[in-house]
Parts: structure tokens; sequence; C-alpha cells
């Protein structure tokens, strides 16, 4: 094997690891897919995963990082839980990794809290997962796991 196909192979399973990681979950909102990838790898001082997850799920939302300006989110994305979202009263957490959650059927229409719903009185302390209550595809508004910090 030569190092110029060793080369490639090599990107070739990067690029498809990262795009992996970077993918917006199916159903999953701006806020926790921001929350999520801030969480895993931090914030740059840019909106690169607001950026991100409107190009590949709401490329119509042309004024996104626009509107999150206006919200207070001016500069980048963790300013979003600074002065846009915080955590709605009863966010759905469990202690079950997202992926194990995707074949549970759960009711949208009522308010289930997750802790309940699996058994837990209150998340571990080693690890939480929030899981998104998702929206359709194509929307940048946030599920119900976020409500708006009201700006005077």
């Amino acid at each position: 094997m030569d190092k110029n196909t060793l080369d490639s192979d090599v990107r070739t399973i990067i690029d498809g690891a990262s795009a992996r990681l970077l993918a917006p979950r199916p159903g999953e909102c701006l806020v926790c897919y921001v929350f999520r990838q801030l969480g895993e790898f931090g914030c740059n001082g840019t909106h690169r995963f607001a950026a991100g997850y409107r190009d590949r799920t709401a490329p119509r939302a042309t004024a996104l990082l626009e509107r999150l300006g206006s919200m207070g989110a001016c500069c980048c994305d963790c300013e979003m839980f600074l002065n846009a979202f915080t955590l709605a009263h009863k966010p759905w957490i469990t202690s079950m990794p997202f992926g194990e959650l995707i074949g549970t059927r759960f009711d949208r229409d009522e308010a289930v809290d997750l802790r309940g719903a699996f058994g837990i009185d209150e998340p571990p302390s080693s690890t939480v997962y929030l899981c998104c209550r998702l929206v359709r595809r194509g929307s940048t508004q946030p599920c119900g796991n976020w409500s708006r910090i009201r700006r005077r």
C-alpha cells in the first residue's frame, strides 16, 4: 500500500467520523444541538455550531444569526446560554445516552419528565444527558426544554 492511498484512507475515515459527530440528530432543536456541541468541543468565540446547524438542517433560515444577536447572542454560541435561553423548569433529563432513546416512544404532547419515566429520582452526578423534545425539520426554534431569557 503506498503512502498516498494510506493518507487518502485515513482522511476519509477522519472526515466521516467528524461528520457523524457534528451532525444534528433527527429532530434535534437548534438549542439542544448547540448545547451538546459546546459540551463536547467548547466555544471558539464564533457561531460555528449555530451556523453549522442552520446549514445542515434549516438552510432557508438566513436571518438566524441576526435573530440570535437580537436576543443577546451576538458574538458566539455560548452567549445563547448566557443571554438568550435557559433550561425550562422540567427539562427531559436521563442517565441514558441519546442514542439509546431513539427507539423509545414518547407522546410529545405530554409533559414527560424523563427522570420519572425511567425511575430516576435525581440525575446521577457523573453523566446527565439532556434529551431534546424534538422539532420539525427545518425549524430553528427551541424545543420545550428551553425558555427564553427576557431582556429589558
